[in-house]
């Protein structure tokens, strides 16, 4: 997928902003525009000062003059700090595929039918939007500093580790400030907050409808901007934001699908420990589903192995690693496989397992062997990050978690006070909840304890979230999601009455990592007519290795909270689903979701190493 990263540049360089709508071909199928917004709406702070937003539209399949014509669905892949406008290049097709009628417009006279366009728009401060969120004076600085970090490992990496890595973080969060105080003018980094982005999405569903009436010449009424409703789906992180634009924007909700879903709490406190209580639920679905494939599709397991088995053998190898790196070399330079990269590749895993589990199988059976194949095209992932090269392309952003780290310490409560005794405690809370999870996440809330820049604007407390909305929310939760827990889900419903909790039964982050008929065919019943599911709703994915079947009162996973809920398993949408994107590719594709919270590193690491045949776990017949 990285061909697309370079072509939009030269594109994007040559688009102006501009206050309304004027979209440019670009891409073969796509349409780009760049909107000129306000920088600050809600204090008066440099009145003159705007912000570019980078915005790509997969387009309808119908004008907008045709009746079945239903305006944009705006995305956000989360984070914080995710590229809405790559994600619509990448997904836009599969999203309108999922979303519209499933017959072509030629085909279907069914008046009450809507084909929408999905609308990818980089926030502010992040991608091509301008300005960009940076701390360092130029790439190379950013390089350096980014591999000192890396080389440190995780916190949990040595006895020197917390102490160092802290040290780092308040360094880069004071040097970043008195950057900021040395600038002239309005510093972006403080005016990202979601609040400040859900009043672009706002004035983005606005200016999208006043574009659409002007080029609907049949439409004679006057258009009318207090009328128009935002249809938008949001994952992760970006379920926060569809809930920050609720709280704000109640009686401007359309369509809102919240896939993934933060709890409002747990983000305001630095996404705290209660994103992690399904995580183990997710690496144990590892163990189960390595057993299931057996030893001819997954090297841990073998004939008389248990579960139990393959997670004692799973863990030696991890922590064979903590002294004894994997030494790996190449005509491209001399590398180390290490205990960090291991644990850093297991939790992008847990985001995504049908594509991902597999890989990680092969790189500890890898790892157990002293080396291999797998290992080697690791190894030159690692190289490319750590070799300095001249950057041109400015998506390969060395300041990525810049953007990150002004959302999300900026959204919440402040946490600079946080000394380092203190937060070591919160890293071994953490690290009991979840072992495989808890040193990555806790980073979060220090990087927010030295992080002195703050938002100019915020929504603010938790008591300020929640709406009788003007129509109700759809919210999606996984059974075993590594960082949105289904309990999550449930507590944000609870915030915005009418609104329902649908339950899709597998591990992964978001519904798109195990994409099931009966999910798509909830969301499309949604965006077609408003019709929510019923409260309970269970969704059942295809039989495979990977399903918890938590419904199951026998399963390991099984989870007496879903009581008596309606439990679904249809396998209409099936070929549709395969014909329209490939299940693999669906899947793989929103690993970068957590792009943001693994860190650049990780996700480079993982993206370009080989990928898992879906086919190696789950036959032609199951999918």
């Amino acid at each position: 997928m990285y061909y697309q990263t370079h072509a939009p540049l030269l594109t994007f360089s040559k688009i102006e902003a501009t206050e309304s709508f004027e979209y440019h071909p670009c891409f073969d199928d796509f349409q780009c525009a760049k909107l000129k917004l306000p920088l600050d709406y809600f204090n008066g702070t440099h009145p003159n000062a705007s912000v570019s937003i980078a915005i790509v539209k997969y387009p309808a399949k119908v004008p907008v003059d045709d009746s079945r014509y239903g305006g944009p669905v705006l995305i956000n892949p989360g984070g914080p700090g995710g590229p809405g406008a790559l994600i619509a290049l990448w997904q836009g097709k599969a999203i309108q595929t999922i979303i519209d009628p499933a017959a072509h417009p030629a085909f279907s006279l069914e008046s009450h039918e809507k084909y929408y366009d999905v609308l990818g728009f980089d926030p502010r401060g992040i991608g091509w939007s301008e300005p960009a969120a940076k701390c360092m004076p130029n790439s190379a600085s950013a390089w350096s500093w980014r591999l000192r970090e890396s080389t440190e490992g995780s916190l949990e990496a040595s006895d020197a580790a917390l102490g160092r890595l802290w040290s780092m973080s308040h360094a880069f969060g004071t040097s970043c400030k008195q950057a900021e105080d040395a600038e002239e003018g309005p510093d972006i980094k403080q005016y990202m907050s979601t609040a400040s982005v859900a009043r672009d999405m706002l004035e983005i569903a606005e200016k999208h409808a006043e574009w659409a009436a002007d080029k609907n010449k049949s439409h004679a009424t006057v258009f009318e901007r207090e009328s128009v409703k935002l249809h938008y789906w949001g994952f992760s992180y970006g379920t926060y934001l569809g809930s920050t634009f609720a709280s704000m924007f109640p009686d401007r909700v359309g369509r809102l699908l919240l896939d993934g879903v933060v709890n409002v709490h747990d983000y305001n406190n630095a996404l705290g420990q209660g994103s992690l209580g399904d995580t183990e639920k997710v690496v144990k679905s590892f163990y189960t589903s390595c057993l299931l494939a057996g030893p001819e599709q997954c090297p841990l397991a073998t004939h008389a192995s248990s579960a139990n088995d393959i997670e004692e053998r799973a863990q030696k190898i991890i922590k064979s690693l903590y002294h004894h790196p994997i030494a790996l070399s190449s005509p491209h330079g001399p590398e180390l496989f290490t205990y960090t990269d291991m644990k850093s590749i297991i939790f992008g895993a847990l985001y995504t397992p049908v594509s991902s589990f597999g890989y990680v199988a092969r790189i500890l059976a890898a790892v157990e062997h002293g080396g291999g194949d797998i290992l080697d095209q690791v190894a030159l992932s690692l190289h490319d990050q750590r070799t300095y090269t001249c950057r041109t392309d400015p998506l390969d952003n060395l300041e990525s978690s810049v953007p990150q780290e002004a959302i999300l310490c900026g959204d919440g409560t402040d946490q600079t006070a946080l000394d380092q005794d203190t937060f070591e405690d919160y890293w071994q809370l953490l690290r009991g909840i979840s072992p495989a999870a808890g040193s990555t996440w806790s980073t979060l809330k220090m990087k927010c304890a030295s992080w002195p820049i703050k938002a100019v604007y915020k929504l603010g407390d938790d008591e300020k979230f929640g709406a009788n909305t003007s129509h109700p929310i759809l919210f999606i939760s996984n059974t075993a999601d590594p960082v949105t827990p289904l309990k999550s889900g449930r507590i944000m419903a609870k915030r915005f009455p009418g609104s329902v909790v649908l339950i899709q039964d597998s591990a992964g982050h978001c519904s798109s990592s195990m994409p099931t008929p009966c999910t798509m065919k909830a969301i499309r019943e949604y965006f077609q007519t408003g019709v929510l599911p019923h409260e309970g709703t269970v969704c059942i994915p295809p039989a495979s290795p990977l399903s918890l079947n938590s419904t199951d009162p026998s399963s390991p996973f099984y989870d007496p909270s879903l009581g008596e809920g309606t439990f679904l398993a249809e396998e209409t949408m099936v070929e549709e689903m395969k014909a329209a994107m490939g299940l693999e590719a669906w899947s793989a594709g929103f690993k970068y979701f957590g792009k943001a919270q693994l860190g650049q590193r990780v996700h480079d690491m993982m993206s370009s190493a080989a990928q898992f045949d879906l086919r190696s776990t789950v036959s032609e017949k199951e999918l």
